[in-house]
């Protein structure tokens, strides 16, 4: 079949064209001297600087005007923008918001990078309560249903539904509210064996 642009969903090729495609984003972040990590089409973009705020309001301007030319949209709803620092440098911040073509972004305290829930502070106490809460909800379904399960299928299930929530990006919560983590792990050895608190 003759396509003029894309390529049909879950292709073999798609996630390689779709990176050629999107180099020039790249090409234009570096030119603004701007850091830049990108996956699938996902992109961060990244700068140090002093408190004081450097205005790249530009870069984010040409890699919309970019998009636009080659029929993509960058959706200014769902960006987001952060400012990570020590406690002592965050109050120092004179900018609170961003405009981009009449769209406020406010600067978050929190954003999602790949799952992992980042925090101005970077002390991942946010992403810890989040990811003790989801395996808690887990550890709760499969307690309705254990009395009906094998000891080797209630580990198979924790396996699959608590641990590997906690193993995906494990070197963020190292020191991070560890005592959050170890109740989620005594709670599942609990379920595995049936053994009361």
């Amino acid at each position: 079949m003759s396509l003029t642009y894309g390529v049909p969903q879950g292709s073999i090729l798609g996630p390689i064209l779709f990176l050629i495609y999107c180099a020039d984003v790249t090409a234009i972040a570096k030119r603004h001297s701007l850091g830049v990590h990108s996956y699938a089409d996902d992109t961060k973009l990244y700068f140090h600087t002093a408190p004081a705020m450097v205005d790249n309001k530009m870069c984010v301007e040409e890699i919309r005007q970019w998009m636009n030319a080659n029929r993509m949209r960058l959706n200014e709803d769902k960006t987001q923008f952060i400012w990570l620092g020590t406690p002592h440098q965050l109050p120092e911040v004179q900018c609170q918001k961003i405009s981009l073509r009449g769209v406020d972004i406010q600067i978050s305290t929190e954003v999602t990078c790949l799952g992992v829930l980042l925090d101005s502070k970077l002390i991942f106490a946010p992403h810890v309560r989040r990811l003790s809460g989801r395996c808690f909800y887990h550890l709760r379904q499969l307690k309705t249903v254990r009395r009906s399960l094998t000891e080797d299928a209630a580990k198979s299930l924790v396996h699959a539904f608590v641990t590997s929530h906690i193993d995906y990006c494990n070197s963020v919560i190292y020191g991070a509210r560890a005592a959050h983590i170890q109740n989620v792990l005594n709670a599942a050895a609990r379920l595995i064996l049936h053994k009361r608190k």
